[in-house]
């Protein structure tokens, strides 16, 4: 992935792969950039992914603290 990857929030990538793929569903690629515009492609899937994987897991983690909290309140015994 390259540094100015890196640097793109994943609905700057999400924007970049579309217009990739709409450029090679259409033919629009010329054959010279083909190889890349592809890896490109490839490697924003990669980064993409990554951020929804980890996304994913931060939000499990959060809705088991509040489960966690939401137990521990029930529990209490009023005074």
């Amino acid at each position: 992935m390259t540094s100015k990857q890196k640097e793109l929030s994943y609905e700057e990538k999400n924007n970049r792969l579309e217009e990739i793929l709409n450029r090679l569903d259409n033919s629009e690629t010329p054959m010279d950039q083909l190889a890349d515009e592809a890896k490109e492609a490839g490697q924003l899937i990669i980064s993409m992914r990554k951020t929804l994987t980890s996304t994913k897991k931060e939000l499990e983690d959060v809705f088991k603290e509040i489960e966690k909290q939401k137990a521990e309140i029930e529990n209490e015994k009023p005074l």
